[in-house]
């Protein structure tokens, strides 16, 4: 279902000296946050309020975050 927002067109970058960053653009991001964090949408304009199961589309679990926050520590001291 989410296939197509790997592409660059439903991506957007900026940069400055100090950070990188990458999201996605205009609707899109709202459509990826809800379905990220399973929260409610209206699928519809008008329609009723649906709750949408929780589907990560970034795949980082707490390992990963553990691993990432000790190669940070160790690259600072």
């Amino acid at each position: 279902m989410f296939a197509k927002l790997r592409t660059a067109k439903y991506m957007k970058t900026q940069a400055s000296p100090n950070e990188a960053v990458v999201e996605f653009a205009g609707n899109v991001q709202r459509m990826a946050r809800v379905h990220h964090h399973g929260l409610r949408n209206r699928p519809l304009r008008g329609a009723k309020e649906v709750p949408y199961s929780e589907r990560p589309l970034l795949g980082v679990n707490k390992a990963d975050k553990h691993l990432i926050a000790e190669i940070i520590v160790s690259h600072l001291s």
